[in-house]
């Protein structure tokens, strides 16, 4: 296809939400395709000019290869069949005959750039991502603008420009993208990173420019110097004085084997073990634990031999989603450490500051006993867990 219409520049591409300048190119045989004629039907609209086919066959390889298993594309003319595994599939036109160049471009606000833009099957802009000539838009680029057609709203934080974008598209009236809609955005994301290998010259050792020095964080306002002894290390940092010692092990060392469950000091994810004791690490501040043992889950592990604890949790099946599989195993060792449980219901009372969603009550607590007496246990049967679930105690506590 090629441009043949006459259109007047548009100086940024339209936003998110707000209508798709309609255009007419003329196809293969000279017909002439308004983007109208889509309308119901989400569009893939492609400025990439040069030979670039989206039907190429390598280009198929690595469409599938991006977007397998949960699509497989072919190309029949300008549409794109996606067929799902459940077998059902769609079909979505894609027109790539736009000149980034060309008046369409203009009017897009892409001229002279390599873009893509997904057009709602209500003819508006639902998602679009660019690059300048001779480049390609950058995989984390696309990677958040998808993620960002997926994420809920609500939070009072920073607003990332792939989230503004959004939010933009949200208070012009779009409504949330359908199946088809995401159909279309997967193929246009897979437009743009097949083209990464086939369209960006290879670097050469001689000619790669020296990496650039790496730059110090901002600092943050009212940030003190706080140190951490985390698992035999010493981690100086500077933090703001709020910070939880759960945020500063996640955000700050990069330990994010303790999970942030409820962050009140209600579900025990987040345990960790302080001076020997067990600490729930959300409700603790990281500046109030200076300078004193910190032991996290990654610090339990001798080089590769495991814990006691935690070859017992592997024999014992003592998780299923294992979110709170860190907090229960830090809570069980400090709990044998304390030497108060002698019996299985002390186990179970010393326990229950520790939940587990999944119910895997049982498998724990074996666990737990199988360490703490030094007996070998059989494995709880699955036949228990089913009782469980059956009699609606699949939550109960410890």
């Amino acid at each position: 296809m090629h441009d043949s219409s006459s259109l007047p520049p548009a100086v940024v591409p339209p936003e998110p939400g707000t209508p798709a300048p309609d255009f007419t190119l003329a196809d293969t045989a000279g017909n002439p395709v308004s983007l109208h004629d889509f309308r119901g039907s989400p569009v893939v609209l492609t400025f990439f000019g040069g030979d670039w086919d989206p039907a190429r066959a390598e280009y198929l390889t690595r469409y599938n290869e991006l977007l397998s298993p949960l699509l497989h594309v072919t190309m029949e003319g300008a549409w794109a069949h996606a067929a799902f595994e459940n077998a059902s599939s769609e079909r979505v036109p894609v027109l790539s005959g736009a000149d980034p160049t060309g008046e369409v471009a203009q009017r897009y606000g892409v001229a002279g750039r390599q873009a893509v833009f997904v057009i709602g099957d209500d003819g508006t802009v639902r998602w679009w991502t660019a690059a300048p000539s001779g480049a390609y838009p950058k995989i984390e680029a696309v990677r958040d603008a998808l993620t960002a057609l997926a994420e809920p709203a609500g939070e009072q934080m920073p607003v990332p420009p792939c989230e503004q974008q959004r939010r933009r598209a949200r208070s012009a009236g779009s409504s949330a993208i359908n199946r088809r809609e995401f159909v279309a955005t997967a193929l246009a994301a897979a437009f743009v990173l097949a083209l990464q290998p086939f369209g960006a010259p290879e670097s050469r050792a001689d000619d790669t420019p020296p990496a650039a020095p790496p730059q110090p964080k901002p600092a943050t306002p009212g940030a003190i110097p706080v140190t951490l002894q985390i698992n035999g290390q010493s981690h100086k940092l500077d933090l703001d004085p709020r910070v939880t010692l759960l945020d500063a092990l996640r955000e700050y060392v990069g330990l994010t084997g303790s999970k942030k469950g409820c962050d009140h000091g209600q579900c025990g994810a987040c345990t960790v073990h302080v001076n020997g004791r067990r600490v729930v690490s959300c409700l603790t501040l990281a500046v109030m634990n200076q300078n004193v043992p910190i032991t996290t889950i990654e610090g339990l592990a001798q080089g590769d031999k495991l814990h006691p604890m935690q070859e017992a949790f592997i024999k014992h099946d003592g998780f299923q989603c294992g979110y709170c599989t860190s907090g229960q195993i830090m809570s069980a060792v400090a709990l044998l450490n304390e030497g108060h449980a002698r019996t299985t219901d002390d186990v179970r009372e010393q326990m229950s500051g520790n939940l587990c969603r999944c119910g895997a009550y049982p498998n724990i607590v074996a666990a737990i006993e199988e360490v703490r007496t030094g007996v070998a246990l059989a494995p709880v049967p699955a036949n228990t867990m089913i009782a469980l679930e059956r009699s609606g105690n699949d939550h109960a506590p410890v």
